[in-house]
């Protein structure tokens, strides 16, 4: 849900324009102004209003838009310039001491 459009603001709206498009909104919906029928579109707004009226739930949001997280691997300096961090494939002492033998004989068909 795209809470600048919902309020139809700009993203780089300040929070006196958010306040007044949330009013404007909230008006026009209210269920006792323009019935039942509009109660979802008001909750809408609402909750639009409760994410782009707060400071700190905003920035999380935007942030949430560009998809910029902390999860995301971070670029490490490699010889060739930056390269992006790769999998983890754990340990691959495993493979290589022989544990999986049975299963390259019977698939190469040799013993």
């Amino acid at each position: 849900m795209d809470y600048y459009r919902i309020l139809m603001v700009n993203r780089n709206a300040d929070s006196e324009e958010i306040k007044r498009a949330h009013r404007k909104l909230s008006r026009k919906y209210h269920p006792d102004n323009a019935g039942e029928q509009y109660r979802k579109q008001f909750e809408q707004v609402q909750e639009a209003y409760a994410v782009l009226g707060d400071e700190e739930k905003r920035a999380a949001y935007d942030q949430s838009l560009t998809g910029n997280t902390q999860d995301e691997p971070k670029a490490t300096r490699g010889k060739k310039g930056t390269q992006k961090a790769g999998p983890d494939y754990g340990n691959m002492s495993a493979f290589f001491s022989g544990n999986y033998q049975n299963s390259f004989e019977k698939f190469f068909g040799f013993k």
